[in-house]
């Protein structure tokens, strides 16, 4: 009997120090799914919305999975866009637009070449423009003829002028469409730089210098960083000041660069000062291009817009969140935006990133128009 008492004294010992530890296990467990997330750290909770999935997001977008779908799955909203009001049309006005389309061929033959012929179609429907510029057609000589009847074809009522890369086939160039009717004369073709790339055509435009170009990118190890601002920067504002003399001056296309902080999405991101386009030295150098009389046009007609990009990253799928950067522009003497002795015959009257012909991300068309003086 005294073994048994022995026994079971031991037995009650054990239970009772096992329902404490379990209690406090329970206690514990609960304090630490109540804490709050400690200060500066993401919560390892998953995020969860009633929303469609990344993967389902892209079946409908007909797209793959990309950093965008996924945030956007999460509960991420779009980029709003700013309001940039459009004024009633202006008889006797010219309008230029740019376009990047990304290599010619692709849009009058690629993938979704249906979809995006018909944009360009409603685009010159629409807007009606005196010269359209497209830049990056990649187009070499001994396709020119081709890409251009094709071209014309779609959009009639235009005359092409060329630029070409002889560099290497199958990059960069420039061509600009000029409407039947409008009085220009092709000035310089590619003398800007000197690199062979066909990256500008020069215009006399009825009292204007128009200069359309495709600006250089600094590349993915920013290996062309400095001919971009010690040799590129400085020969395009020699090239616009010469033009000067004649006519005010317009300088359009894709600039490939994103001058204020209002023109990126994601502007503080540590590797921006890295990254083609976003570096202290692109945006200091066209700075420097403003400081020597000349004005970026949409910030002149919209200075406090926000979230209205010209360009997304189709390999992010940032066009689905509007995660932009504006790197398309009409830069124009400072007599066309009033200021001066007032003898510029034209005035800016518009300026805008028509975002609604890139559904599928990459650059949009960008617009600028003048109206004649009183």
């Amino acid at each position: 009997s005294a073994i048994l008492a022995l026994l079971l004294s031991a037995i009650l010992s054990l239970s009772a120090t096992a329902i404490l530890s379990l209690s406090a296990t329970m206690c514990k467990t609960k304090a630490t799914d109540d804490a709050p997330d400690a200060p500066g750290s993401a919560s390892k909770k998953a995020k969860t919305t009633d929303g469609p999935s990344a993967s389902e997001l892209a079946a409908a977008a007909g797209t793959k999975v990309t950093s965008a779908l996924k945030a956007k799955a999460k509960g991420d909203g779009p980029i709003a866009r700013g309001a940039t009001p459009r004024p009633a049309r202006v008889d006797g006005s010219v309008t230029l637009i740019h376009w990047n389309v990304g290599g010619l061929n692709g849009l009058l033959n690629g993938k979704d070449a249906e979809a995006r012929k018909a944009l360009l179609k409603k685009l010159v429907a629409e807007e009606a423009p005196d010269v359209l510029a497209i830049s990056e057609h990649k187009l070499s000589e001994e396709k020119k003829a081709a890409g251009e009847k094709a071209l014309l074809d779609l959009v009639p009522g235009y005359a092409a002028h060329w630029a070409i890369c002889t560099a290497k086939k199958g990059y960069s160039g420039v061509v600009c469409l000029v409407k039947d009717g409008t009085q220009a004369a092709v000035l310089e073709v590619d003398t800007v730089g000197a690199l062979h790339e066909g990256r500008t055509i020069t215009l006399a435009l009825d009292g204007l210098s128009v200069v359309a170009a495709y600006v250089p990118n600094s590349g993915q190890s920013l290996d062309r960083l400095s001919y971009r601002t010690d040799t590129w920067e400085p020969a395009m504002l020699a090239h616009l000041q010469k033009l000067e003399a004649t006519a005010p001056c317009v300088l359009f296309g894709d600039l490939n660069v994103a001058h204020l902080d209002a023109d990126i999405w994601n502007v503080g991101a540590k590797h921006l000062v890295k990254s083609a386009g976003t570096t202290p030295q692109e945006r200091a150098a066209f700075g420097k291009l403003l400081d020597a009389g000349y004005v970026d046009a949409f910030r002149h007609l919209h200075p406090d817009a926000t979230g209205c990009f010209s360009y997304w990253s189709t390999r992010s799928g940032n066009q689905h969140l509007n995660r932009g950067l504006r790197l398309d522009y009409a830069v124009v003497s400072a007599s066309l935006a009033g200021a001066g002795d007032g003898k510029a015959a034209w005035a800016v009257h518009d300026c805008q990133a028509l975002a609604e012909y890139a559904p599928n991300g990459d650059h949009c068309p960008t617009l600028v128009t003048f109206k004649p003086k009183a």
